[in-house]
């Protein structure tokens, strides 16, 4: 009975739709980059992100870099917003503010990336 229960739960398992990650990769081309990993759903799903300004880096895995946390993020047909604030939540650290168009195959992805106390950028996005 036990290996009809093992079975039949590993029938389920693999039934189950697998949850894709891709990065989304924003980056002025020289001196600032915003790196976010998004889950594969149906809202903005944040699960990692990477800034580097200058040669500071800020991560929420912290790995070399000053630990960071996902503020806010918010999606739609042609937006992406998303906030990064300090290890506290106390402060914003960064904001990516996008807009991306998509016709065929054909995706484009544009916006500004604001670093408290750094600077802001025009940046460009490929990834998802």
């Amino acid at each position: 009975m036990k290996l009809l229960f093992d079975i039949g739960f590993l029938v389920v398992l693999t039934a189950a739709p697998a949850k894709a990650t891709e990065w989304l990769n924003c980056s002025d081309g020289d001196k600032a980059s915003f790196n976010v990993l998004l889950g594969n759903m149906n809202v903005i799903a944040v699960d990692t992100i990477e800034v580097e300004v200058g040669g500071k880096k800020w991560s929420t895995r912290g790995e070399g870099a000053t630990p960071v946390t996902k503020g806010q993020a918010f999606e739609t047909d042609d937006q992406i917003y998303i906030d990064v604030t300090d290890d506290k939540m106390d402060a914003i650290v960064a904001q990516l503010r996008l807009f991306k168009a998509n016709e065929g195959n054909d995706y484009v992805s544009d916006g500004t990336l604001r670093v408290a106390g750094v600077g802001a950028w025009a940046v460009t996005c490929s990834g998802p």
